[in-house]
């Protein structure tokens, strides 16, 4: 006998996919404190994600999710034991999940989200770093890297390996000019260069004159 879903079964499946993409409707949780800063991450619009309908593919905008935790990069709010930490402050995509009737949460993939300047103050000091950061470290040719990656020319690949030591070099010296911890430079400029490379197929090895890319 078939039994048609129509309630969640606290299985966890989908926390452990990763945190979920906020939206604007979820502005009041970070204002208020319930989903700080340090719980975020952000997806640079070009770099390449899990979309649910199409697999992996180029973001066309940028996205600011909740960060994952463990090897499994599960929802950090995640608890094995009890479910959803902060259940009653769950963020929109959250509330609107069905795994067994994903018709609303599909509807609002790349719409209304929520970038890092809606989330910093307009006189934050920080929105010029993260706007001189996107000069110098760009993401926008990731998926053309990505289906040219045996066909890449040799120009092509010292810019790349430019890029990731340029962007190393403008982290360390604003972390340390900011002091910023761990989460707060993921979410001011998501993950490093070389690991969006990584994710490619692309070797990361060091040497004397720095990080050095193996194709």
């Amino acid at each position: 006998m078939t039994t048609t879903q129509t309630t969640c079964r606290k299985c966890g499946n989908c926390c452990k996919k990763g945190g979920p993409a906020l939206h604007t409707q979820d502005l009041p949780l970070i204002r208020n404190g319930k989903i700080p800063m340090s719980a975020l991450i952000t997806i640079r619009k070009g770099e390449l994600a899990h979309n649910p309908v199409t697999g992996l593919q180029q973001v066309s905008v940028e996205l600011v999710k909740i960060i994952g935790a463990g090897r499994q990069w599960n929802c950090c709010y995640y608890d094995e034991n009890d479910g959803c930490t902060i259940y009653d402050h769950r963020p929109h995509a959250c509330r609107l999940l069905k795994c067994w009737d994903t018709q609303d949460i599909l509807a609002i993939i790349e719409k209304d989200t929520l970038s890092r300047f809606d989330i910093l103050d307009p006189d934050d000091p920080l929105i010029p770093v993260i706007r001189e950061h996107e000069r110098i470290c760009p993401c926008d040719d990731l998926q053309e890297i990505r289906e040219n990656i045996g066909q890449l020319s040799d120009k092509k690949k010292k810019e790349l390996e430019k890029r990731v030591r340029d962007d190393l070099r403008f982290r360390t010296r604003i972390i340390a000019d900011y002091k910023l911890k761990l989460n707060k430079e993921l979410f001011c400029f998501g993950r490093p260069f070389f690991q969006l490379l990584q994710a490619l197929g692309v070797g990361v090895s060091e040497s004397g004159a720095g990080v050095v890319l193996r194709w």
